[in-house]
């Protein structure tokens, strides 16, 4: 599974608010498609604050009351990448003359990550963040976000058979659809 470190309150707004398109320079994702861990970053992004009044009100007005929307330095949940793509590929001029792209959420330029199915977690998972699209030892097993761990956690350990499908991976939080 992979993680994405995102400043809040654009982070609340992936996995509450509806935000479906993230913004990006570049590809981070390369052709990577599936679930991303969302980390929190721990540095809010005061700027952003603003700009998600000015992009969705319901969203900024129920980001206000979150607590979830303070929480930095931790994953808040999960979506699935479903695409990626350069700008160029859903830019379009309407015929009022304005120029729209794939999402209200998506900007003008750069890449877009294209996020679905998002589930918070049942309660902040403390992690390191850092930059880019990174590999981790989570995955989503059930209903449950887990790290493999080097033992056996099935009990079959020295005992003949084979060992339980999620065996080597212990729950750390609970998804749950927001």
């Amino acid at each position: 599974m992979r993680i994405l470190t995102v400043r809040q309150p654009w982070a609340w707004a992936i996995i509450h608010g509806g935000k479906d398109v993230e913004n990006r320079v570049r590809n981070i994702a390369g052709d990577y498609h599936g679930p991303i861990a969302i980390h929190a970053a721990k540095a809010n992004d005061v700027g952003a604050w603003r700009a998600l009044g000015r992009l969705n009100m319901f969203a900024y007005g129920a980001a206000l009351d979150a607590r979830e929307s303070l929480i930095g330095g931790a994953i808040i949940g999960v979506v699935d990448l479903a695409e990626s793509h350069p700008v160029e590929t859903c830019i379009r001029q309407e015929h009022d003359g304005d120029w729209t792209v794939c999402s209200e959420w998506a900007e003008r330029s750069g890449h877009h990550l294209v996020l679905a199915n998002p589930r918070a977690l049942d309660q902040p998972v403390p992690w390191k963040g850092a930059l880019g699209l990174r590999r981790t030892n989570l995955d989503i097993i059930g209903d449950h976000l887990a790290e493999r761990v080097d033992t056996c956690t099935c009990g079959q350990s020295g005992v003949w058979g084979p060992h339980e499908p999620a065996c080597g991976y212990e729950p750390i939080a609970r998804l749950v659809t927001p």
